[in-house]
């Protein structure tokens, strides 16, 4: 469905737009996020109209000044037209549902607002410190659905519910106090199942500053899954005493499997009913999933990592022999760019002269380049549009992607299809 002209009324010049960046902090540290949550699509031709309309909603004292000008009614008559083209097409084309509707008055006018969301290009921000409005809207909107996940996941009766709704009040706290309880709980639903799903979150999470909290020890999730690498990796990371970090390095490396549960989350929340109207709640769906996607750190490997650099791992053969068993294993088994990265830098302090690290660091620095959409062919059938007023939704195959294949499996997976594609091109080009 290729972009139709002449229905969105706010346009810039041309350039790369951040989109989400309050989210920014959260997700600089991921390669993918880096790039998705980083750039937004440009903007091509300025339309005076509407740029003149949002810059005097801006500055009040202009507003009033240009109300007199035959230009500035244009302007918003202008304006007025597009708007009730995007809630025709929304199927909502008046303020209040017609008698007889299927379609209640609260759903009515969030369609609406999702349509307006569409037609104003969603949260652009430009350029200069200051959000753009709205940024708020987004913001409430996000409260909102998160809010309605956590009640739906409370009436569900698996744990994996209980933990997803308790990060939701953690990551999305209506107050301080809110999520100080939503983090006792966490710990408590850790301790009464025994799950390791919920021990690996109320690990990542903590207590903070929480009153009346109690952290698991980090040695319940070995003892729950002594065959799993990540919990003695995080049992390594909470240890000080040489002598036990030794032992848990020994046992991680000999541990046959490599299980995180950094996606669990995600998973629970996509098993929810999805936003199927474009608009500003997908863009609320969009940020609460890239939360649960990148907000929770997949591994524990921060200990091991400083163990293997010191200069007793240089020192003692069999602590170097354990360290480069451990950069293979990251290697192979992690699930994202994060652990794949840190492999790398592990092996280039205990495995040095392996030349298969050279092609591994190829492919690290190929994947990170990588898009994990087709940003050419989307400009070419969307134009200017944000990613949530389109269809498909793009952004939410994507992450669904990630909860399904991991970001590594995601991108290399997204490569190989276009490593495909362009040989099917290589005859045609001939």
């Amino acid at each position: 469905m290729a972009a139709e002209p002449g229905i969105r009324f706010l346009r810039h010049s041309s350039r790369w737009r951040r989109w989400l960046l309050w989210l920014g902090p959260l997700l600089a540290a991921v390669g993918l996020s880096a790039w998705w949550f980083g750039l937004r699509l440009p903007q091509e031709g300025a339309g005076a109209a509407g740029k003149a309309a949002l810059q005097s909603r801006a500055q009040p004292g202009a507003a009033a000044s240009a109300a007199t000008s035959p230009f500035w009614s244009l302007a918003r008559e202008a304006e007025d037209q597009v708007l009730a083209e995007h809630y025709r097409r929304a199927g909502v084309p008046t303020a209040t549902p017609p008698p007889g509707s299927r379609i209640d008055a609260a759903e009515w006018e969030a369609r609406r607002r999702d349509a307006r969301w569409c037609a104003e290009g969603g949260a652009r921000w430009d350029s200069g410190d200051e959000p753009p409005p709205a940024l708020a809207d987004l913001q409430a909107a996000q409260q909102q659905l998160v809010r309605a996940w956590a009640r739906q996941l409370r009436q569900r009766a698996d744990i994996q519910a209980q933990v997803a709704a308790e990060w939701l009040d953690i990551s999305h706290p209506t107050d301080a106090a809110s999520a100080a309880r939503a983090r006792a709980r966490l710990q408590d639903l850790a301790r009464s199942s025994r799950q390791p799903v919920a021990v690996y979150l109320a690990l990542h999470m903590g207590c903070a500053d929480a009153a009346a909290c109690t952290p698991v020890p980090a040695s319940l999730w070995a003892e729950l899954e002594p065959d799993n690498r990540q919990a003695w990796l995080a049992l390594l990371a909470r240890t000080d005493a040489p002598a036990g970090q030794r032992e848990w390095l020994a046992r991680a490396v000999l541990a046959p499997q490599h299980i995180d549960y950094g996606r669990e989350v995600l998973r629970t929340l996509q098993t929810l009913p999805q936003e199927a109207q474009p608009g500003m709640r997908r863009a609320a769906q969009h940020a609460a999933w890239s939360a649960a996607a990148f907000g929770v750190l997949p591994q524990f490997s921060g200990g091991a990592f400083r163990l293997c650099k010191s200069s007793e791992a240089k020192l003692d053969s069999a602590l170097h022999e354990q360290c480069r068993i451990l950069a293979q294993q990251l290697w192979r088994d992690g699930e994202d760019l994060l652990s794949h990265a840190m492999a790398l830098s592990l092996a280039k302090a205990v495995d040095a002269d392996n030349p298969q690290w050279i092609e591994r660091r190829a492919e690290l620095q190929g994947l990170k380049g990588a898009s994990p959409a087709d940003l050419e062919a989307f400009l070419r059938e969307h134009g200017d549009q944000p990613f949530e007023c389109v269809a498909p939704d793009v952004v939410g195959q994507m992450l669904g992607d990630v909860a399904s294949k991991g970001e590594w499996g995601m991108l290399q997976a997204h490569v190989a299809r276009l490593g495909a594609a362009a040989r099917r091109a290589e005859p045609l080009q001939r």
